[in-house]
């Protein structure tokens, strides 16, 4: 428990410390992939706004997922590499000790993500079937998406 606690406090530090920078964003969520879990991370836009491209930003992210199992409280870190298409259309995948997990979904000016794909689980973990998720983004204006009327 002292080792998930360590964790847990570092990924804070680095998601508030990174929250006034500008090409970070504190990044909250629900996961549902086998089992019920809160998310809580922070993301790295790679790229910059770019209008004459029609891909959008290009994120790395860090965090861990938050949820019960045999009546604790237990913390499971994840990476995930997320690229945005046509700036509302998101492919993801994320990587943890317990899965393994591709998924594509929507995006709302990258201020929320809703999606949808598969959990591959790894050393029979509950992390397993069909995932959803729906995480909102935290951050400055840089972080977003343009919003283009015309």
């Amino acid at each position: 428990m002292k080792k998930q606690l360590s964790t847990f406090i570092f990924l804070m530090t680095i998601c508030f410390g990174s929250f006034s920078q500008h090409r970070f964003a504190l990044n909250i969520g629900y996961d549902k992939a086998g089992i019920h879990s809160g998310y809580l991370g922070a993301e790295y836009r790679l790229n910059s706004n770019n209008t004459n491209n029609a891909n959008g930003p290009l994120n790395v992210g860090v965090g861990t997922y938050v949820h019960e199992q045999g009546g604790d409280l237990k913390m499971t870190p994840e990476l995930h590499l997320n690229q945005t298409w046509k700036h509302y259309l998101v492919s993801e995948l994320s990587v943890s000790a317990k899965n393994v997990r591709p998924s594509l979904g929507l995006s709302f000016f990258n201020l929320g993500r809703m999606q949808f794909g598969y959990s591959i689980p790894l050393d029979h973990s509950s992390f397993k079937g069909f995932y959803f998720g729906f995480h909102i983004l935290i951050g400055k204006a840089p972080f977003y998406d343009e919003i283009k009327v015309f």
